[in-house]
């Protein structure tokens, strides 16, 4: 029998107990999953040092003290998951509001997009429009222009032809001033002649002056003579004027143009 040896320290607090534990031989796997669950080996405790042993007691006493203050831990640990909680759900609102937010900002920015390619078609569409009208307006200018030339064409054909109708006219003044001469001063001398004839009938009746046959003879009567006399005179008198037209070369002198 072996003596009882005083525990003097250093070495295992039960070395006659270590590897005396048979519980686990037929179910070895059962001291892996209770480590798994415990984090120690139950039939290790014979064989731990002092200072093993200590470090597990010490792990006990704060264990226990943990569990002391469990409700305090366990207030903190709700407060704590309802701050994540309540922050989440903060950051979902957010995120909900941003979203709709981002749709609001995107709708913006599509209208201000297509406000911009409005503007920008609107102003092409003017600027063709501003293209065609300068295009009339020049095309006016040009028909204008071809009108008032063709105006100015006519125009000045018709000044032309009113200036050889003039001239023609004033060319042909001295004739027909010496014709109403001659016309005028044989009605002067037909009427002369018709006073005096009248004078000679009050004077000496229908035989005349000198005796003369009377109207009915076959000789000219005073009247007769007169009217050939006066006829006459008026071919004298154009005969004259015809002379006086050939003294100046044929022509009439032009009182308008000096010629």
């Amino acid at each position: 029998m072996n003596a009882i040896v005083k525990y003097t320290g250093g070495g295992a607090i039960a070395p006659a107990l270590v590897g005396k534990v048979k519980a686990f031989d037929s179910a070895p796997e059962m001291l892996t999953t209770f480590q798994g669950y415990y984090g120690f080996d139950p039939s290790a405790f014979a064989g731990m040092s002092e200072e093993e042993l200590g470090a597990f007691v010490d792990s006990v006493e704060e264990i226990k003290f943990l569990i002391d203050n469990l409700d305090k831990l366990e207030k903190h640990v709700n407060d704590y998951i309802d701050g994540v909680v309540k922050y989440n759900e903060f950051v979902a609102r957010c995120v909900k509001a941003g979203a709709k937010g981002m749709e609001k900002i995107d709708r913006a920015t599509l209208d201000v997009f297509l406000a911009w390619k409005g503007w920008q078609a609107n102003t092409k569409k003017l600027a063709k429009d501003s293209d065609v009208g300068v295009r009339l307006l020049d095309q006016e200018v040009i028909d204008y222009g071809d009108l008032a030339e063709y105006d100015l064409e006519i125009s000045l054909q018709i000044v032309a032809n009113r200036l050889v109708r003039q001239k023609e006219a004033l060319s042909q003044k001295p004739d027909k001033e010496a014709a109403n001469y001659a016309e005028r001063q044989a009605a002067i001398e037909a009427k002369s002649e018709e006073r005096n004839r009248i004078k000679d009938l009050f004077a000496y009746g229908t035989r005349g002056k000198y005796g003369l046959p009377s109207s009915s003879s076959p000789q000219l009567s005073p009247a007769s003579s007169a009217s050939n006399n006066a006829s006459n005179n008026a071919s004298n008198n154009a005969t004259k004027a015809s002379g006086w037209l050939k003294k100046w070369g044929g022509k009439a002198f032009d009182f308008f143009s000096g010629k």
